[in-house]
């Protein structure tokens, strides 16, 4: 952020969808150069994430999933395709469709990023104390699910996220679907 620059009207501080714009902003700035450090974008993250999830999983229901469009999702899957994070191959059942599958190079690469990624939340939410980071994190999924019926309970078994491992902490590990195949 530009600490050179005036302060922010109060009006505008008084408005939480405007506070919560720039943390975002400020949070997806940092998570895109830690990916671009790695050579991929968002997109690139949540297909590999998905793909741990529910894997193997066609093309088309990727982009359903995530809601990127299928030109944009062909450009996405042939990077990661290219530099061996993923599998990709005709559909023995339908040979019009793609399935594509995570491979142990995806699957380390996505650890990386996952821990990296909970170094960056750890950084943007240093300022609160442990329980209001776990009272902030709580109330924005809540949030999430109101406007995203794809983050609601149910949907789907989300984990709540690793923390940042500290001096001499171990890794956090995979449980579920993901550490068995």
């Amino acid at each position: 952020m530009d600490e050179t620059a005036g302060p922010l009207p109060p009006r505008l501080l008084g408005i939480t969808t405007f506070v919560l714009a720039q943390v975002g902003r400020a949070g997806r700035v940092r998570m895109g150069r830690m990916m671009d450090e790695h050579g991929l974008g968002l997109w690139h993250f949540a297909v590999l994430s998905a793909l741990d999830d529910a894997a193997p999983a066609s093309q088309r229901d990727l982009g359903a999933r995530l809601r990127i469009d299928p030109s944009d999702l062909v450009e996405v899957v042939g990077r990661l395709e290219g530099a061996g994070l993923v599998r990709r191959e005709r559909d023995p059942a339908d040979r019009r469709r793609y399935v594509v599958e995570l491979t142990g190079r995806g699957r380390a690469e996505l650890d990386e990023v996952t821990r990296r990624a909970a170094e960056l939340d750890a950084a943007l939410l240093a300022p609160l104390t442990p329980d209001d980071r776990a009272a902030f994190e709580r109330i924005a999924r809540v949030l999430l699910a109101h406007h995203d019926p794809r983050a609601r309970p149910g949907r789907a078994e989300a984990p709540a996220p690793p923390s940042a491992p500290g001096p001499g902490d171990a890794p956090p590990t995979r449980k579920g679907r993901a550490a068995r195949g």
